[in-house]
């Protein structure tokens, strides 16, 4: 092999030495730099979906200690509905007419002629402040004009 290059004309020689280089430098690309290209852009891209990720997770993080700041999360401190309904019902100037617990867990409790826009508040801030369920909700006309007959049964959130 080394004497048929030996005979080849000195830019001959040189041909095929360039075109040798070539080729290797070609097949390097080909075999190393394009598949490691195509795995360093694969690994960019998933590095960029996992820092989005981590964003959206940070960001529910915020919103649910923010959450649990604002009392949303105060159901589970487990205080005792019924105690619960009576401490609310007192703060929000209602007075119930019935107050009937049930053996699953549920609670009743009755409201004549009382406001309706006092009702409907103290339900929101049994709802949304303390974590309590509405089951059943009963509204009726009460003996003058804004005020209702309210029953409503209301559970523990979980």
């Amino acid at each position: 092999m080394q004497q048929w290059f030996n005979n080849l004309r000195r830019q001959e020689q040189l041909m095929l030495l360039f075109g040798s280089f070539v080729v290797l430098a070609y097949l390097l690309f080909v075999v190393i730099l394009a598949p490691m290209s195509a795995s360093v852009t694969r690994l960019e891209q998933q590095n960029k979906q996992a820092v989005e990720s981590l964003v959206a997770v940070k960001e529910l993080a915020k919103e649910y200690n923010a959450l649990q700041k604002s009392g949303a999360g105060k159901s589970g401190s487990k205080q005792n509905l019924a105690r619960l309904i009576d401490t609310t019902v007192k703060a929000s100037g209602l007075t119930m007419n019935r107050f009937q617990p049930s053996s699953s867990g549920d609670v009743q409790v009755r409201f004549e002629n009382a406001v309706f826009n006092d009702v409907i508040a103290w339900i929101g801030a049994l709802e949304n402040d303390h974590g309590v369920l509405v089951k059943d909700l009963s509204i009726s006309n009460g003996a003058a004009t804004g005020l209702v007959n309210v029953s409503v049964r209301l559970r523990q959130g979980g």
